[in-house]
């Protein structure tokens, strides 16, 4: 079904740093809030960015690291989105093809949520749970 597990994750609080954040307080808030990314917003809190554990992890190797550094410095400009008709296949294509783990989900340009690479996989498994159920349910029933 199109859509039905990006609307539940639509759903979701999304967490979001503004472009003026320090890399530091990024860190500190993908550990506090337990997600690989975040939006960057601007003062208008349209999306500007996106700030991934890679992103900071490439930064700790560089020679620019700095903590004090602001966030739209090395947040990726580049956004990958969908909508909340998207499908898990869609999902699983763009992520595959721009070699990414996180996609934006907005609607008429408003931010809605954030689905990972381990939203898909934990739906899919799931799906797949539910299927094999039903298999064995139905062999058993002969």
């Amino acid at each position: 079904m199109p859509g039905k597990l990006v609307s539940k994750i639509s759903q979701r609080k999304c967490f979001t740093l503004k472009a003026s954040d320090t890399v530091k307080t990024a860190s500190s808030r993908l550990h506090e809030n337990h997600v690989g990314c975040m939006p960057i917003l601007d003062e208008k809190k349209n999306v500007v960015g996106i700030i991934s554990e890679r992103d900071l992890s490439q930064l700790i190797h560089s020679e620019r690291f700095n903590t004090s550094l602001t966030v739209d410095k090395i947040m990726s400009k580049n956004l990958v989105t969908c909508d909340t008709n998207s499908s898990v296949t869609e999902l699983m294509e763009l992520m595959s093809d721009k070699k990414i783990r996180h996609i934006l989900i907005m609607e008429d340009k408003t931010l809605k949520g954030v689905v990972s690479i381990g939203d898909v996989v934990n739906h899919l498994i799931n799906k797949y749970k539910e299927e094999n159920k039903s298999l064995r349910e139905f062999i058993n029933s002969y």
